[in-house]
């Protein structure tokens, strides 16, 4: 049985990384973005413009819960924490992501060879 993977998983990639993170604990928005710098060795950065979208994804799906605290006069921070729904969701994107990052690397690393007869059939060549 084939299961159908999409190679556009942007959207699902950045709410499994965060998920990941906040299995370590509570952090806010700004949190978030150090951190994934930091464990990505500066290779991922996420931008506002796509992080907060994927909180507020989460936190619909039921993923990830949020709580204000109070930390000036005016001024607050918004602490985002797991739920049990994210650890499921989290568990379902990484075997997602695990079996996609297979079949490319089983691409990329392929050692069979085909013989020129039947590359001619696939390629439709009589």
């Amino acid at each position: 049985m084939k299961v159908g993977t999409s190679l556009k998983k942007g959207k699902q990639n950045i709410e499994m990384i965060l998920l990941s993170i906040l299995m370590d604990g509570d952090y806010y928005g700004y949190q978030l973005t150090q951190l994934i710098n930091r464990y990505s060795k500066n290779l991922i950065e996420i931008p506002e413009s796509s992080l907060y979208p994927a909180l507020y994804r989460l936190l619909e799906k039921g993923c990830v819960s949020d709580k204000k605290v109070k930390i000036k006069v005016r001024q607050q921070r918004i602490y985002y924490h797991i739920e049990p729904a994210g650890y499921e969701y989290y568990q379902t994107l990484l075997d997602e992501y695990n079996r996609l990052n297979n079949g490319i690397r089983n691409i990329l690393n392929r050692t069979e060879t085909v013989e020129s007869d039947n590359l001619s059939e696939l390629k439709g060549e009589a």
